[in-house]
């Protein structure tokens, strides 16, 4: 007969591998992956996750290591599952706020840039902009509901103390963040390309009547084409989003079946 303080150690071992995943996914995720998010508040979440979910699971037969080195590991690449789930979701909002930089770095904002007191650097006021909109998009339509049942699908697809690292895997990873640019083209480039047409068009003023301060009418000027522009491309920034979202459902169920 098995003594009860093995049953219970077991318990607490198993228990341990399905929190440590889910913390992984919530501590990377969008909206609770941020750093304004207190530490305590994530924690307790994915303690909460954890004893909703471990009832749905079949944990009964779980192989599990012996030795602590071993089960470290394990330990590790459950975590690594969590926030590689969490990663691939925050590629799109990275993309989001890559694209912002760049508008507001063409728009002549570089020197409005503030100080995010969370990560003491400096952050671009578009890209914080389009980042929080996107995020509250986000939220509003509810698709943050997908990571969590991608919390359930992640032990369906891959058991407890059952994940496999391989070279495929990692080499999906590396096109997976390099969308990150392709993200930030997709959403900057009809801004980028205005604001571009509007130096070329201040470049022939400059030519054409030299007694006309181009530098100081320049800059208002693209300010406020760019805040025109970003206004009018509302929807085209809706309908895009909605794609991107689309596409990071899909590459999450792809990492899941090469993890």
């Amino acid at each position: 007969m098995t003594p009860i303080t093995d049953i219970a150690l077991r318990q607490v071992e198993i228990y341990s591998l399905i929190f440590f995943r889910i913390s992984g996914i919530i501590f990377t995720m969008p909206f609770f992956g941020s750093d304004n998010v207190p530490r305590m508040v994530r924690i307790g979440l994915a303690l909460m996750v954890t004893m909703v979910i471990v009832p749905t699971l079949d944990i009964s037969g779980i192989p599990l290591p012996d030795n602590l080195w071993i089960y470290s590991v394990v330990v590790f690449k459950e975590l690594f599952v969590g926030m590689a789930i969490g990663f691939v979701a925050m590629i799109v909002f990275n993309g989001i706020q890559f694209s912002g930089d760049l508008v507001g770095f063409q728009m002549g904002l570089r020197i409005g840039n503030v100080i995010d007191p969370m990560s003491e650097e400096q952050i671009s006021i578009i890209g914080t902009m389009q980042n929080l909109l996107a995020v509250l998009l986000y939220i509003s339509l509810c698709w943050d509901h997908f990571l969590f049942k991608a919390i359930g699908a992640s032990f369906a697809v891959i058991p407890i103390a059952g994940v496999h690292l391989e070279g495929p895997m990692a080499l999906e990873f590396v096109r997976m963040t390099g969308e990150v640019f392709v993200i930030a083209l997709k959403m900057g480039a009809p801004l980028l390309a205005a604001l571009f047409l509007a130096d070329v068009a201040l470049g022939f003023i400059a030519r054409t009547a030299p007694q006309i301060n181009v530098f100081i009418i320049g800059f208002p000027i693209k300010v406020g084409v760019g805040i025109l522009l970003l206004g009018i491309s509302l929807p085209f920034f809706i309908y895009v989003f909605t794609k991107l979202v689309h596409g990071m459902e899909n590459n999450i169920m792809i990492l899941l079946r090469y993890l």
